[in-house]
């Protein structure tokens, strides 16, 4: 009985313990909400609210850049609203709309902070690699430590160029061309050898030194330190090899110009300087007289330096000439050569056998083969007159009193060739015998190879003529009042070819530049300088229409590839920025 009992009483209370646990599990099985959702769906408004004011702290901290709370804000307010879309259906919408805005700025904050603590560092080290290369190479430094330093900016420059985002990237990438460039000729020097290591460097201690005497005016110093350093560049010649080798031969002939000047240029140059400081300094204690006396000794002292000189202080020296000359407003007389040169010039021209030409208008005097001219010393200022001046001295020439007769035409000025100090006329001319300066047609030949062919009028280029410098350059074209202006065409040394408007010898205005690589540029310059609207058009195929600004891309501009793709927008400093799209190719 006892043990039937207590079986009984074991399942009765099994029985008790299922029936709770059905109750229990009721709500859940006959589908009601768990009471955890019941209050999420309460919360959905707070937590969109939470969401979106981590969002406006995100982007405040942003605008003030500070990056790291920005990042922090962002972030969770990015995961808030991807919480509240999940929980949340009736603001689903607007919680994905936020939660996009969000991560479009943390993305801009991310890229910030790397720029901060990537891009930006390896900027600054590149830079300062770069520049301590540049002061080691600059001081005649060891080529082996220049080279050390090269190498770890151009390992710098190729970080960054990973790192970085448009439009350091680019900056980048072209900072590393050029450190790269730099590296190459850098080597060159390294496989030269010892040998002509020494030589380079004894080579630029002279031409160090003869600086020094030159600002200090020594000029016998100057000269034979300049000559010594001419035999110093022609041994390193001998030693290098390679472009250093033809750098040092450019160096042995720009250095004999330079010991050419400090011998036989530099003390005129002071005295002529001398002279126009004297001119610019005279006050109203001064005559007019006394004032046109000075200015006309310095404008003769100009002009033996300018004999004398070679290259660009050669051109400096007449044109300090000219400025003087227009400042006066009067010609140089016969006699100021003899007066005030340092070099007495011939004292007569003799003409040579003459070819006369007939122009129908003509009415001056054809000089006969024994006419002698008094000589004045050319002012380097050319141009062009079609009459002819009546000679001082005149042999006995045919009828000349009587008035022309209708019908009757009168010789043109006979081909003669007139020599004035260094500058040499051949051609239809005739000089003033009072003031010296020559007008007619033909060539004009200066002692240091320059050449004139064309107009002169009062001794100023004038009308269309063609001028050729030293150096292989020439310009043909309008002249006018001694400068070249109007329309013409000049040929560089390096074998670019111009042609279009100039003003003072250089392109301006509208015209084309063709470069002897293949390219060109069509459109506007502004002092030799791209400036304005044009079009570049290179060899391969490339070509870039639209704005420029001191020679380089700067503006609106459509930039297309060879292959038709194309990128049109702003340009700024010859690279493009962020307004602007790219354009795919047309199809065929």
């Amino acid at each position: 009985m006892n043990t039937m009992h207590s079986r009984g009483l074991l399942a009765c209370l099994f029985a008790m313990a299922g029936s709770v646990g059905a109750q229990q599990a009721m709500p859940e099985a006959s589908g009601g909400m768990p009471e955890a959702s019941v209050g999420v769906a309460a919360d959905c408004p707070v937590l969109l609210q939470e969401a979106e004011a981590h969002f406006e702290q995100g982007h405040q901290a942003a605008s003030a850049k500070r990056w790291k709370e920005a990042q922090q804000q962002l972030r969770s307010a990015s995961g808030e609203f991807l919480k509240v879309a999940t929980a949340c259906p009736t603001l689903a919408t607007q919680a994905n709309r936020q939660g996009d805005r969000a991560t479009s700025e943390l993305k801009l904050v991310e890229a910030a902070i790397s720029h901060q603590g990537e891009c930006l560092p390896r900027f600054d080290k590149a830079l300062d690699l770069d520049l301590r290369a540049a002061a080691a190479k600059s001081d005649k430094g060891d080529p082996a430590e220049v080279e050390r330093l090269l190498a770890e900016a151009e390992t710098t420059w190729r970080e960054a160029v990973a790192v970085c985002q448009s439009p350091h990237r680019e900056k980048a990438d072209k900072s590393l061309a050029a450190t790269v460039k730099v590296r190459t000729a850098n080597a060159e020097l390294l496989s030269s050898g010892p040998a002509c290591d020494a030589a380079w460097k004894n080579a630029s201690a002279l031409i160090d030194y003869a600086k020094g005497a030159w600002r200090d005016k020594r000029w016998d110093d100057a000269a034979m330190l300049y000559g010594k350093a001419v035999m110093a560049w022609e041994g390193a010649a001998d030693k290098c090899s390679g472009t250093r080798q033809q750098q040092a031969q450019r160096k042995v002939e720009q250095t004999q110009i330079d010991a050419h000047n400090a011998e036989f240029c530099g003390p005129l140059w002071d005295g002529a300087t001398d002279l126009s400081q004297r001119v610019k300094g005279a006050g109203n204690g001064v005559s007019a007289t006394e004032k046109d006396q000075l200015s006309m000794r310095a404008e003769v002292a100009w002009r033996d330096a300018s004999t004398q000189c070679r290259g660009n202080p050669q051109n400096l020296a007449r044109s300090n000439a000219d400025a003087l000359a227009r400042e006066r407003g009067t010609p140089l007389p016969a006699n100021a050569q003899a007066l005030y040169g340092t070099r007495r010039p011939a004292s007569v021209v003799e003409p040579v056998a003459v070819k006369t030409s007939v122009a129908a208008t003509a009415t001056a005097v054809t000089p006969s083969a024994a006419t002698v001219l008094p000589v004045a010393r050319e002012v380097v200022r050319t141009a062009v007159e079609t009459t002819a001046l009546a000679p001082a001295v005149a042999a006995p020439v045919a009828k000349v009193a009587d008035a022309p007769q209708a019908g009757v035409r009168k010789e043109a000025p006979a081909e003669t060739t007139l020599v004035a100090g260094d500058t040499t006329y051949k051609g239809h001319f005739t000089m003033d015998p009072k003031s010296g300066v020559v007008s007619g047609t033909g060539t004009v030949e200066w002692a240091n190879g320059e050449r004139f062919s064309g107009t002169l009028v009062d001794g100023r280029r004038q009308g269309k003529g063609r001028f050729n410098w030293v150096g292989g350059q020439w310009y043909e074209g309008d002249w006018a009042d001694d400068r070249a202006v109007g329309y013409g065409t000049i040929q560089f040394p390096g074998g670019n070819r111009y042609e279009g408007a100039v003003a003072d010898g250089e392109p301006a205005g509208r015209g084309t530049l063709i470069f002897a690589s293949g390219d060109r540029y069509t459109g506007d310059f502004v002092r030799g300088l791209f400036q304005g609207q044009g079009s570049y058009a290179w060899k391969n195929g490339n070509r870039y229409d639209g704005a420029w600004h001191l020679g380089k891309k700067h503006g609106r501009g459509r930039l297309t590839w060879a292959s038709g793709e194309a990128w049109e927008g702003e340009f700024r400093d010859d690279l493009k920025t962020e307004a602007g799209q790219s354009i795919a190719a047309a199809a065929h």
